[in-house]
């Protein structure tokens, strides 16, 4: 690299430091920030797996910086009260929000009126994990592989019921992108929440399940024999669970997205915060505390600058709205 410099980028360094000097004080936070607590408003109920990666977090932040991080649960309509609430907070630093695929990217297609515009609303800091998520069946079913659930769908139309987090989750676009690929005719049965699904699913009421990796009990149960485990969904197989195949090795393909949580602040927040924000959670992430919690809860880290987490943004929206068109699913 060049370490000459030329006169031209003399008087630009100097026009550079006179603009940074006659900037207001609110332009330039950063240097300080933070100065006062930061709640981190999680979208969905305590103890999930963003709830969990997010408390660690917080108290990784907490210790690097001072001030709090407070972590904020903010449940209910499909992510949208927490995600609205992060969306109307001030520009400041003093609120952060995590999001998934439903908060910005499925709610926009299924939604005629959400209370906050995705694209235009946030600014993208980073992400934060992407976790494994595996297809289960009933023990009780006479299937030991993807292919061999699919012929028994086939074979028996509308019999089969699955669960999801609700009418138009993530898991539930899921399914319904795996009923149309593989022409197969699954009952939809949507629940509020892991509980209540993982106790229909054990007690027979449900004999299909696409969950986390990670959610609790899932891979004891799959080890004990009280569920068997056909296929993840994941860029490689998951350490959790390394005798069962991706849905790639199990020949049925790949929807072309995948379950993710990110960190997001209002629209307007200071670019210098965000970019301090972005170091300090790439940097978090890599700890040996949260790698361990990560990998006990099969989630996988993405480090993207705040650009890349943007255009990624951008192109998931498009993804899971063809998606939703696909399916037909509208709410409201």
């Amino acid at each position: 690299m060049k370490t000459t410099t030329t006169p031209w980028i003399s008087r630009m360094a100097a026009g550079a430091l006179a603009l940074a000097c006659a900037a207001p004080a609110w332009a330039q936070p950063e240097a300080a920030y933070p100065t006062k607590p930061v709640r981190i408003i999680v979208p969905l109920g305590a103890g999930g797996a963003p709830d969990v990666v997010t408390r660690l977090l917080s108290q990784i932040l907490t210790e690097k910086n001072g001030p709090s991080f407070v972590v904020e649960n903010r449940p209910g309509a499909n992510t949208i009260i927490g995600t609205d609430t992060c969306a109307k907070a001030p520009p400041d630093g003093s609120t952060l929000c995590v999001v998934s695929g439903s908060s910005l990217s499925i709610n926009p297609h299924l939604y005629r009126k959400l209370p906050y515009d995705a694209a235009k609303d946030f600014e993208a800091v980073t992400p934060l994990v992407v976790p494994d998520m595996v297809f289960l069946v009933s023990p009780a079913l006479p299937v030991n592989s993807m292919k061999e659930l699919l012929a028994h769908a086939q074979k028996h139309p509308g019999k089969l019921a699955y669960g999801s987090f609700g009418n138009g989750s993530d898991t539930h676009l899921t399914m319904e992108w795996l009923k149309r690929a593989t022409k197969t005719d699954l009952l939809h049965v949507p629940f509020n929440g892991f509980g209540p699904m993982m106790q229909a699913f054990l007690t027979g009421d449900i004999q299909v399940l696409y969950v986390s990796v990670g959610n609790p009990g899932i891979v004891a149960q799959a080890k004990a024999g009280k569920m068997r485990a056909l296929a993840v969904l994941a860029p490689t197989r998951s350490a959790q669970l390394p005798e069962v195949p991706t849905l790639t090795e199990a020949g049925v393909g790949d929807p072309g997205t995948f379950t993710w949580f990110g960190l997001m602040a209002p629209a307007g927040t200071p670019r210098g915060v965000v970019q301090k924000l972005n170091a300090q959670i790439t940097a978090a992430m890599q700890t040996p505390a949260m790698r361990e919690q990560n990998q006990t809860m099969a989630m996988r880290t993405r480090a993207q600058t705040p650009e890349e987490f943007a255009a990624f943004l951008k192109k998931d929206r498009e993804v899971w709205g063809e998606l939703v068109r696909q399916t037909g699913i509208q709410l409201d």
